[in-house]
């Protein structure tokens, strides 16, 4: 899981990211004397696979230690909790489940689990891909030809082969980094035309490390467009190498660049001493309600090594990663209103790579879409235009989902997981894995039933906690801070969220615990915003950073705020290598008891 900007329309560099939780302004924050008393509650987040025996060892040391250092509980979270009962081998899981029960339990320390993955859902879609969150296509235009009705070109980018150039400079392009120093266009090595873009060395010509391009794009509204490019790379070194695209102040699409590799998808970033030979790229978006859009492509981060793109394109793909389910409706009219039938005038409409790579619940835009196929005795005629509308999946980050919430189906799920894992696990607690939810809000229930995404959050958020009482035993449960912090996520224009999600906060339960991150000009607003609603606080720390520059920026930010009782070693790299500087920062490790 990663870490997205607080306040910022603009995606930056995973560096910030990694040290979001407290680093923007830790460096002159000064360092404070530990608090045993305020930090009663000392967790350890652990992720793992329990489907693997040999993790069961790794645990039992992590754990050991954590208990060594005064740590209090862990907070544990694994893919398959969510998948376990539909392995191959179900028995192993769930005896290793026990077992991990059994360690905590020997050791003293709480056990709390994560359970309702609705920001990262591929788990819960495993299940089913067609419980994505759905994101509305509206009237695009196809073509009947040769039997099929093919989608019509509302988008093009002029000089993606990048074959006019004067100086080292794409015509027609918006920006480029460092004509002639850090960006070259290259008529030597290329994979189609006559020219490639080149960036070299980026690192050496930009302070920032910036090799990018930028085009604008006159687009149609509410169309899913697949953003297609060629890259190859030698010896290269960067941070990342990303396509984004922005709209006003959404940001429509910010991915690490995806590329299969032996049928697997992979994402450029972290490239040290990378290379690879030609493959193609490929993104999708939605315009939502815009007419034109920014297109960034390049790296961030960069170092050193050289990385060519070549004939980037767009395309019109309304029925990528097309979802099924009743209450997203699809339809095809003609210009004259006249609605055409399913199974009458067009075969039915299913998208056979939706969610099934590399493994079930997870997605990509790398396959081609579906056909819509004509019938026999179909009313739509060789050449007539017609429209479609329906709901698809929406990717951004590492391909990442969310599901629906408001699917009915979704709940059941829900309730099944934390019944199954009450048996197993018996744990002290549960977690709520609503975090980061960057596409909401569009599907027709949701939008039928509340005025705003805020307050469908809300009422998810409610149901899902008292599902935590019904089916999980009453234990008690925690959430993610994100997303019903207004200083935070819970406002307008968020990612490809409806409207606003102001509001969401008011479906917590008062005996909810509010997980607080996201540091900097928002980790004291957003404690204050919590307190004062009288939830009881934890601090998700470290983000793989410098724990003691964060120890003493969050000391700071929750200087006289009430209700902060505890603090957890958070770390997304399943890097334990601080976990003890981490517990004598903050509470003087073993010593305080």
């Amino acid at each position: 899981m990663m870490r997205m900007p607080s306040r910022t329309f603009c995606p930056v560099s995973s560096v910030f990211l990694l040290l979001l939780a407290g680093a923007l302004r830790a460096g002159d924050a000064p360092d404070a004397a530990p608090e045993p008393a305020r930090w009663a509650k000392r967790w350890v987040y652990v992720s793992s696979n329990l489907y693997v025996n040999e993790n069961l060892a790794k645990l039992e040391a992590l754990f050991k230690r954590a208990k060594a250092a005064g740590y209090t509980a862990v907070l544990f979270t694994d893919y398959k909790a969510m998948t376990w009962w539909k392995l191959d081998t179900p028995k192993r899981w769930e005896e290793n489940a026990k077992k991990l029960r059994a360690l905590t339990r020997g050791l003293g320390l709480e056990l709390h689990v994560c359970v309702m993955p609705f920001g990262y859902a591929d788990s819960l879609l495993f299940h089913d891909p067609n419980l994505a969150n759905g994101t509305p296509v509206k009237d695009a235009p196809l073509a009947a030809r040769d039997g099929i009705l093919a989608p019509e070109a509302t988008a093009r980018i002029e000089n993606g082969g990048f074959e006019l150039s004067a100086n080292n400079r794409a015509q027609g392009f918006g920006f480029q980094d460092d004509p002639g120093k850090g960006s070259f266009i290259d008529t030597a090595v290329f994979k189609e035309g006559k020219a490639s873009l080149r960036f070299q060395d980026v690192g050496q010509a930009n302070p920032h490390g910036h090799g990018r391009i930028n085009v604008k794009v006159k687009v149609r509204p509410w169309t899913q467009y697949r953003l297609r490019v060629w890259l190859k790379a030698e010896h290269l070194t960067a941070d990342e190498a990303r396509i984004m695209v922005l709209a006003d102040r959404r940001t429509l699409q910010w991915q690490y660049i995806p590329y299969l590799v032996d049928g697997q998808v992979r994402h450029l970033s972290g490239a040290r001493d990378f290379s690879m030979d030609w493959v193609e790229a490929s993104v999708t978006f939605n315009s939502l309600e815009y007419t034109e859009v920014g297109v960034y492509l390049g790296l961030w981060g960069g170092k050193g090594g050289r990385i060519w793109f070549d004939d980037l394109r767009l395309d019109d793909a309304p029925a990528l990663n097309l979802l099924r389910r009743d209450n997203l409706p699809l339809k095809i009219d003609g210009e004259d209103g006249t609605i055409y039938e399913e199974g009458k005038d067009f075969a039915r409409i299913v998208d056979p790579g939706l969610g099934v790579r590399p493994w079930k619940g997870n997605f990509d835009t790398l396959h081609e879409p579906p056909e819509i196929r004509l019938v026999p005795g179909s009313r739509i005629k060789e050449g007539q235009r017609v429209r479609f509308s329906a709901y698809h999946a929406t990717l951004v980050h590492e391909a990442q989902v969310n599901c629906s919430l408001a699917e009915e189906r979704v709940f059941t799920l829900c309730a099944e997981q934390l019944r199954r894992l009450k048996e197993v696990l018996a744990p002290d607690g549960w977690f709520l894995s609503h975090d980061e939810i960057r596409s909401a809000g569009w599907e027709p229930a949701e939008q039928a039933k509340l005025p705003a995404t805020g307050a469908c959050l809300a009422e998810n958020i409610r149901r899902c906690f008292a599902l935590a009482k019904s089916d999980g035993g009453g234990l008690p449960a925690a959430v993610w801070s994100d997303m019903f912090d207004p200083n935070h996520n819970a406002r307008a224009d968020y990612y490809l969220v409806a409207n606003t999600l102001a509001g969401s906060w008011e479906g917590l339960p008062k005996d909810a615990l509010v997980m607080k991150w996201g540091g900097g000009e928002i980790a004291r607003p957003g404690l204050e915003f919590f307190a004062r609603r009288g939830h009881k606080q934890m601090i998700a720390a470290f983000y793989d950073g410098d724990p003691k520059k964060d120890r003493a920026a969050w000391a700071e930010a929750a200087k006289g705020v009430a209700n902060v009782e505890g603090v957890m070693y958070t770390t997304w790299r399943n890097d334990y290598s601080k976990l003890e500087e981490f517990a004598e920062l903050w509470w003087g490790g073993a010593k305080a008891k």
